[in-house]
Formats: structure tokens, C-alpha cells, sequence
């Protein structure tokens, strides 16, 4: 797929699909929780969004204070028109399977991009020539197979294996610091196997936010060790390197 074909891809589920799901959804409040919770351990004063959407995690990069600069990518247009209206600030329009900003960030922050792109390899291999120290990744783990009808909906293209995407990362010059699967059983396998019968909305009815709101609480049972939700923190491997240094 070119990235014109990309764009309009993206641009068309952001209008379908996307949209309620990431402020409202369980799983996205529990990820930016998880997310969080990487972040606050980590020393950054810039960042790049890579997939950046429509800015649903610019306040969880600034949480910590000292943010000096936030710059958001993403293929689609639709996507990085509402980011602007949300938080006016530098963007930019681009493929990371095949192009990158020609910078290095002390954050490369990537967020459900993953399994949204057939070469994740190249997306993986420009951040990390973007990356200073730091990268954070989430995505989604499990069987693709199985979940298909769901995952299709919301344009995926796959789901990591355990280890696969480590082992991913170790291709691209990173080395894993942390990682945390998370979501065993209440939302994989049970809600994932559920989602199949479901239409993906841009919009939640009144009943869909009410059992988004019991699924969030819920939620809080699951193991961080088991589970579909894939949360890697990640630097510079030393032997792309010479030696890992923050300065």
C-alpha cells in the first residue's frame, strides 16, 4: 500500500470507526493509566508522536512538566486536522514505513500505530533514528486469526505474538527496558471474543458509554502480565550506539 492509499485508509476510519472509542473506550483509559505510569520514570524535555491521531495522549507526554516541545506525526490529514484544533502546535504529514523528521527526540512516543502498518520493521527502523533515549510503544498482542472481524474493522493488519515485537525492536537497534502485557481475562480473550459481533462507531450511544464505564472498573482486575495490550519501553541498543548515553 502507497501512502496516498494509506492516508485515504486512515482519513476514512477516522470518519467510520475512530472518534469516541480513545477518550472513552476501557482499554485506551486503562493504556494511557499503564502509559502513565512508564512515563513518569523517564527524564525527556522533547517528544514525537508518532500516530499521533487526533491528540488523545498530548496531555498524558505533558503531565510531568518541563515538556519544551511536542511534535506529532501521522499519514492522515483527517487525524492531524483535529489534533490542531485540539492543541495548535507543529505537525507533520508523513509515512513512517518510509519517511521520518530528520531530528533526533528524547521521546519517540508511539501509540496503536503498529499494527496498523505492513512494514513495521521500517516504521521501527526510522524511530529509531529519531530516538535521542527513549522509546514507548503500545499495541496489540494475540491471535489475529481470532479476532479478525474486529481487528478489520479498525484497519489492523496484525496482532504481535509474545516476544515478536521484542525481538522486532531488537532488528531495528533498540533494546527492551520493560514491557507489560496486560488484559487477561475480562478483556482477552472474554471482550475481544465479544467484539466480533460488534460494529465498530465513531460515536458511543448512551448504553455503550454506561458498560464502557462498568468494563473500565472491571477492568482493574486484570493481570499486567497476561493479556492483549502490549506496552514495550525501549532505548537505543548499545551496540548501535557505542554506549547508551541521556546526555
Amino acid at each position: 500500500m502507497s501512502s496516498t492509499e494509506a492516508a485515504a485508509r486512515n482519513d476514512e476510519l477516522w470518519k467510520s470507526a475512530f472518534g469516541e472509542m480513545q477518550p472513552v473506550g476501557p482499554v485506551h483509559r486503562h493504556m494511557r493509566r499503564l502509559l502513565g505510569g512508564v512515563l513518569s520514570g523517564l527524564d525527556y524535555r522533547t517528544v514525537v508522536d508518532i500516530g499521533c491521531g487526533a491528540g488523545d495522549n498530548f496531555d498524558l507526554l505533558g503531565s510531568k512538566g518541563g515538556l519544551e516541545r511536542l511534535v506529532g506525526i501521522d499519514v492522515s490529514g483527517e487525524a492531524l486536522a483535529r489534533a490542531s484544533r485540539r492543541a495548535p502546535g507543529e505537525y507533520h504529514a508523513l509515512d513512517v514505513q518510509t519517511e521520518r523528521v530528520d531530528e533526533r527526540f528524547d521521546l519517540v512516543f508511539c501509540s496503536l500505530l503498529l499494527e496498523h502498518v505492513e512494514d513495521d520493521l521500517a516504521a521501527l527502523r526510522n524511530m529509531r533514528v529519531m530516538c535521542r533515549r527513549w522509546l514507548v510503544v503500545s499495541t496489540i498482542a494475540g491471535d489475529f486469526e481470532r479476532y479478525r472481524r474486529w481487528d478489520e474493522q479498525l484497519g489492523h493488519v496484525r496482532n504481535y505474538a509474545r516476544g515478536e515485537l521484542e525481538r522486532r525492536l531488537g532488528d531495528a537497534g533498540f533494546e527492551v527496558v520493560r514491557t507489560v502485557y496486560w488484559g487477561f481475562p475480562f478483556y482477552s480473550p472474554m471482550a475481544r471474543v465479544l467484539q466480533n459481533f460488534t460494529r465498530a462507531s465513531p460515536e458511543l450511544s448512551g448504553s455503550q458509554r454506561l458498560l464502557a464505564a462498568a468494563l473500565y472498573r472491571l477492568y482493574f482486575l486484570n493481570s499486567q502480565r497476561r493479556g492483549d495490550l502490549l506496552i514495550i519501553l525501549a532505548r537505543p541498543a548499545q551496540d548501535a550506539r557505542g554506549s547508551f548515553d541521556d546526555a
